[in-house]
């Protein structure tokens, strides 16, 4: 009888030593708490050493889930060289090693219990890589991995790969793939590969995990994309020790005054084009020095509130002057095509789900009249 995918994961995973876990450069906290989820079961499991790795930093919103220090930036992607003696003809007595005066060579002295040992007994060879698996998390292509996946194709070319994720644009690149385009986050499809793992595997930690990568990417179940199933999940989570209120807290409710006051000018400035669903709204210089905020710390997450309130906003745009003659923009979307003509057109730079684009020596309202005809012009 064939496997199931969940079933064919469990034996891969079981059957590996040395796993890695990644997750896309351009990530969310579903992304990031998810990874952790499995993380943390893999070691509760035994028996692998776990590896997780996201080529950017995590954000400090997470910083109160478990393992989050353990992330890393880079992977270990060199390769084992063996060198393999025949004993069979004579039995090793002693073995020891030690390096040159300068370092740079290693000497392997190896003393056999009878008769002697020449070139012929030697043979050497590079071996496989570190890792015996990699599980891709909330990753719908490779490229996505940025850094990553460049400096090691190879790697990714010679392991067997997990591909764990909610996307509908994933390209299915595994060699199993549990994609779930129905579930409202990647967490819910990690928790649902970790219940078929059998009964108590997912504790307090990882339900704290799990749970977060709901929240974040339901914005505390209001958007749209909540499914029923999502809300029995996190029911489920809690009743294992997850705390929802800890949670919502670390992620929506941390904003300075500031941040409140500077959120409050751009929203009272909401502007919507109902027949291109382009919703922006422009912050300038002054409002920054009046109400103490700084550019990027604070700015950030007014996209999410406006995508929220604005139901039919397929794009939103923040239009901000940090310096005079100096503005930027933050483009939110969930069209795939639309984030790649945006960043293609405006040569902005992808980060964390966002389009983030510099515009020198040029004003503000210059800079929205500039993009919202270019945008009007395009089809996505």
């Amino acid at each position: 009888m064939e496997l199931s995918s969940k079933q064919q994961i469990f034996e891969l995973i079981k059957k590996s030593k040395n796993i890695l876990l990644v997750t896309k450069t351009d990530f969310s906290e579903d992304s990031i708490s998810s990874m952790l989820a499995l993380g943390l079961t893999l070691e509760k499991m035994g028996g692998h050493e776990v590896d997780m790795v996201c080529s950017s930093s995590a954000s400090s919103t997470l910083s109160f889930l478990p393992s989050i220090s353990k992330l890393g930036k880079s992977i270990d992607g060199s390769k084992n060289f063996v060198i393999t003696l025949d004993t069979s003809k004579a039995k090793v007595a002693q073995f020891s090693y030690d390096f040159d005066e300068d370092g740079n060579k290693l000497n392997i002295y190896i003393t056999p219990e009878k008769g002697n040992y020449d070139a012929n007994n030697v043979i050497t060879k590079p071996s496989g890589f570190k890792y015996s698996l990699i599980i891709c998390v909330d990753v719908p292509d490779l490229e996505k991995l940025g850094k990553i996946y460049e400096e090691n194709t190879e790697l990714f070319y010679e392991t067997p790969i997990i591909n764990i994720d909610s996307s509908s644009s994933n390209e299915q690149y595994g060699e199993v793939n549990l994609v779930d385009v129905t579930a409202s986050s990647t967490a819910e499809v990690v928790y649902s590969l970790l219940e078929s793992f059998g009964e108590k595997i997912v504790d307090e930690e990882i339900a704290n995990c799990l749970l977060t990568g709901i929240i974040s990417s339901t914005k505390s179940f209001q958007t749209s994309a909540t499914t029923p199933k999502a809300f029995t999940i996190a029911a489920q989570l809690i009743a294992l020790g997850a705390d929802q209120q800890k949670i919502i807290k670390s992620i929506f409710k941390n904003k300075s005054l500031s941040t409140l006051k500077l959120w409050g000018r751009a929203l009272a400035r909401v502007k919507f084009d109902d027949n291109k669903k382009i919703a922006w709204t422009l912050v300038n210089y002054q409002d920054f020095e009046k109400t103490g905020s700084k550019e990027e710390n604070d700015i950030l997450g007014v996209e999410e509130e406006i995508a929220m309130s604005v139901n039919l906003a397929e794009i939103v745009i923040i239009f901000y002057e940090f310096q005079q003659g100096r503005v930027k923009a933050i483009f939110k979307t969930n069209k795939d095509t639309a984030k790649e003509k945006i960043r293609d057109i405006f040569m902005g730079k992808k980060v964390n789900g966002l389009i983030l684009v510099d515009f020198d020596n040029i004003s503000l309202l210059d800079v929205e009249k500039v993009v919202l005809e270019k945008l009007k012009q395009l089809s996505f």
